[in-house]
């Protein structure tokens, strides 16, 4: 299974810069790094006027197997967005499997839940909501 994440915000370069840390977070966290093959995938168009690096991070690119949870990816996810400043935390990730791209707005137990059974479907499963959001409206 390809599951794609990156992180989003009004700064293109802060968006960069936390995609590149939640590809880190996710290397490191045994639930997922252990059972994905994990890669970041760069912009075609090449680098992104006005950022900092010379190639402009895009996606994060998991490619999952038998072993992994999808479970410990949610718990990942909220474990990384709790370790955020407190101006970052109200980021969003945006998470693709297959035509299906969902949001997450927040890292609430709700969210979680939803984004594990999401992930559990198959690619023939159920879509999520019309908006594609996932997070507490409040």
């Amino acid at each position: 299974m390809e599951i794609r994440l990156r992180v989003m915000c009004a700064d293109s370069a802060e968006s960069e810069d936390l995609t590149r840390a939640l590809h880190d977070w996710l290397v490191e966290d045994r639930a997922v790094g252990l059972h994905a093959r994990i890669s970041r995938l760069e912009s075609d168009g090449g680098p992104v006027p006005g950022a900092m690096s010379g190639d402009a991070l895009e996606w994060i690119q998991l490619l999952v197997g038998s072993g992994f949870s999808a479970v410990g990816l949610a718990y990942a996810h909220m474990a990384f967005r709790s370790s955020l400043p407190r101006r970052q935390q109200s980021v969003s990730v945006v998470i693709e499997r297959g035509d299906t791209r969902i949001t997450m707005t927040d890292a609430s137990p709700e969210a979680a839940v939803q984004l594990a059974e999401l992930l559990s479907r198959d690619e023939e499963g159920q879509e999520a909501d019309e908006s594609g959001e996932i997070g507490d409206a409040s």
